[in-house]
This record gives C-alpha cells, sequence and structure tokens, in this order.
C-alpha cells in the first residue's frame, strides 16, 4: 500500500530535508530556488511545493519528480517498497494537496524567518581530504584558497563543502557540491545548502576578504561561491558572491554600509540594469559591472570560467551603471 510509505524517508532521497516543528522543509526539487519552499507533513502524509503549486502524496510526487505515466510510478513505488503484490491507492488520498493548501501561510502573512547562526567549530565535523578536492584543483582553485574558505569534504552526502558567513564572520550556513558523478542522472542538486536560510542577508566571501575590499576601496561581486575561490587562487582578493543572480535589500544594505565602489561581475546571461535593488544602490555608491562585448564567454558563463586573462579583460572594460 501506498500508505504504508514512509513519506520523509521516500522524499528524502531526493531532497535535503530540514524538520521545522511538525514539517519538514527543502529546496524545490521541481524548480529552481534559493529559499526553500518545498513542505512535507508525515501527519497526514502529504507534500506541498509552493514555488510550482504542485502537491499530494509519494504517487502524485514519484509522476512529476519522474515524469512517468501511471503505472510506471506505480511499479517504481513497489521496487522502493520490496512488494512482489499489487499497491493500490485510493482516488482520495490524492486530493492530499487540499490538505497541504491548509497549511499553506497566507501570502499577505507571509514573513521571512530569522536566519540562524551556527557553533563556530562546525566545519569540524567534516573531513581535511585533499583527493575529494582535487576536482576543484584541478579547475584552477589553490589549496592555499581553499584553506582560507575552510573548504571540506562531506563523506556522509559525499560533498565538496564549505562555510558561509555573515560580515560578521559567524557561519550562518554550509554549501555543498556533490561529487557523484551521475548527479545529474540521478536527479541530484549540484549544489545545496545544508541548512534553510531564513532571511538571506550576507554576501558570501566578504568576511574573508574584508581587508582587502576596505583596502581597495571596492568589491567584486559574482554570483556563486566557487567564483570567490577561483579568482581567490590568482589574488584577486576583493571579492565576494551573491549566492544568487540579484541584489535582495539585505545585501543592498551591506553594501551601501561598506560604502565603496561595487563592480558587478554576473554570469553573462544577467542583465544588472534591470534590477530594481542595484539601481537604487548606485544611488549611495558607484556601480560598475562586467559584460562581455566581445563574445569571450558562454552564454551561461561567470566571468572567471575563461580564465584569469579573459576575466581580466572583462574587467578592464568594466562599464559604469547610470
Amino acid at each position: 500500500m501506498i500508505e504504508s510509505i514512509d513519506i520523509v524517508a521516500y522524499l528524502s532521497q531526493f531532497v535535503d530535508l530540514e524538520q521545522r516543528g511538525e514539517e519538514f522543509w527543502g529546496l524545490s526539487p521541481f524548480k529552481e530556488e534559493k529559499t526553500p519552499s518545498f513542505s512535507v507533513r508525515p501527519h497526514p502524509p502529504c507534500f506541498y511545493d509552493y514555488s510550482s503549486g504542485i502537491g499530494g502524496n509519494v504517487f502524485t510526487f514519484t509522476k512529476y519528480y519522474f515524469h512517468c505515466s501511471t503505472t510506471e510510478a506505480v511499479n517504481k513505488l513497489k521496487e522502493y517498497a520490496g512488494e512482489d503484490g499489487e499497491i493500490s491507492y485510493r482516488r482520495e488520498k490524492l486530493d492530499a494537496t487540499r490538505v497541504c493548501m491548509r497549511f499553506a501561510p497566507k501570502k499577505k502573512m507571509r514573513k521571512e524567518s530569522a536566519g540562524v547562526i551556527l557553533p563556530p567549530d562546525t566545519m569540524e565535523k567534516y573531513e581535511n581530504r585533499p583527493e575529494k578536492l582535487e576536482i576543484w584543483r584541478q579547475e584552477g582553485i589553490s589549496d592555499a584558497s581553499m584553506e582560507k574558505f575552510q573548504v571540506r569534504y562531506d563523506s556522509f552526502s559525499d560533498r565538496i563543502v564549505y562555510p558561509i558567513r555573515n560580515p560578521a564572520g559567524d557561519i550562518v550556513n554550509v554549501g555543498g557540491r556533490t561529487l557523484d558523478p551521475a548527479w545529474k542522472e540521478k536527479k541530484l542538486r549540484k549544489y545545496t545548502y545544508f541548512h534553510s536560510w531564513g532571511t538571506m542577508d550576507t554576501i558570501y566571501g566578504v568576511s574573508e576578504n574584508m581587508d582587502s575590499i576596505l583596502k581597495l576601496h571596492e568589491i567584486i561581486l559574482f554570483e556563486g561561491c566557487k567564483s570567490v575561490l577561483t579568482a581567490d587562487s590568482w589574488g584577486i582578493t576583493n571579492t565576494g558572491a551573491l549566492l544568487t543572480s540579484h541584489l535582495n535589500p539585505n545585501q543592498l544594505r551591506i553594501l551601501v554600509k561598506l560604502g565603496c565602489r561595487v563592480v558587478f561581475a554576473l554570469d553573462k546571461d544577467v542583465d544588472i540594469r534591470k534590477d530594481h535593488n542595484i539601481k537604487k544602490l548606485k544611488q549611495y555608491c558607484r556601480v560598475e559591472f562586467i559584460s562581455d562585448r566581445d563574445g569571450l564567454l558562454e552564454p551561461k558563463d561567470s566571468p572567471v570560467d575563461r580564465g584569469e586573462e579573459v576575466f581580466r579583460k572583462l574587467y578592464d572594460r568594466r562599464i559604469q551603471l547610470r
């Protein structure tokens, strides 16, 4: 019976879930997102994904996740449950979406929860395994930069892990990059966060690079953490990462407080001129951005993806946002 399957255990194969009270939350497996909006309830056993509007039970999840037919979904659940006989499901159980919707917070009442501060020794539970970090070493990230940013290895999830700190230096999350070569086939997330964000009020790398940022009176902002490590390996240490493709109000306040020149070096397919928070930022400081006018990057590239020479050329030709 489908009802006999533990929904939390089953969905945990595909989504990193964290318990909050009676619910479990994780990042949506159906849409790209940075803030968890995927909710699972063990009683009644159901899930609801606020980002896509998909909800139901394990049967519904299996159909949507694998894009399969009813028969295929039933067979997958039979295989998981280890049953040779038929698995029946009651039609009323497929109405679990309505049950989940009862627990959906009303949009007008929704507030972002405060982020947590993790213990200072959080990274000590992870391993310092040089051989596991070889994939990043081959991609040009130096051992010195990985040590500076405390990059480690998590054997439980088979991921490279790294702390994400707020400007004061407190660890507010841990990021992870899977080492499973079949992550796409298994529908795993290449990059993930080990804890829920609540309110994202940090810029990755600002804590570690604060001295250089203040000395040069400039911060270069990338989208991802790995770009910060790559630039650091080249000796460019006045950088940070937004952890997304846009600037949020909390990050805006951090940059205003820094009071320095801000150079946006986001991925090629992002047009910062459409970002209303970046438009606000130029009222408080000089804002510049990197633009690939010579076709040096591929459509999804970060400005550091084609090497140091290309990045420096792009940086030298940066444009002031007016």
